[in-house]
């Protein structure tokens, strides 16, 4: 039975998960040469956004909604991944931020029959495999 004196420890229980807050955004830049491929992932009520551009260009940013069962650490080790039955969106984040591998595979063809809103430029956010990117936490606290 808990007595008073317990009371501190349940209210820290309680408490304590709320107090490590999750990243909420992530940025990672290509580590290939030319222009910077730039991809950010950002968490807004309850489910992740993954946005590309090239650098220097954000108002062309291509945003893509990630399914909902996206699950992501973010803070070591650095793991983000997330993919539709379908097979239309697959995305895996893995390593340390420094030095981080990104995969990106996007299908308008197989996700317009799911999201009728999208456009073809979602296929901008593929890598075509595995490439290298330095990534940045850039926000923490889930925003709901």
């Amino acid at each position: 039975m808990l007595s008073v004196a317990h009371l501190p420890l349940v209210l820290w229980l309680a408490l304590a998960p709320g107090l490590a807050q999750a990243p909420t955004a992530l940025t990672c830049r290509g580590l290939d040469s030319g222009a910077t491929r730039i991809w950010e992932f950002s968490r807004a009520r309850g489910r992740w956004q993954l946005a590309h551009w090239r650098e220097g260009r954000p108002q062309d940013a291509v945003r893509l909604l990630l399914p909902a069962a996206t699950e992501a650490v973010l803070t070591p080790p650095l793991t983000l991944a997330g993919r539709t039955s379908n097979g239309g969106i697959d995305v895996a984040l893995r390593g340390p931020a420094s030095a981080a591998v990104l995969d990106v595979y996007v299908s308008y063809e197989l996700e317009v029959n799911v999201d009728a809103s999208l456009t073809p430029r979602i296929d901008e956010l593929n890598t075509n495999g595995p490439t290298g990117v330095r990534c940045e936490i850039t926000g923490a606290g889930d925003v709901r």
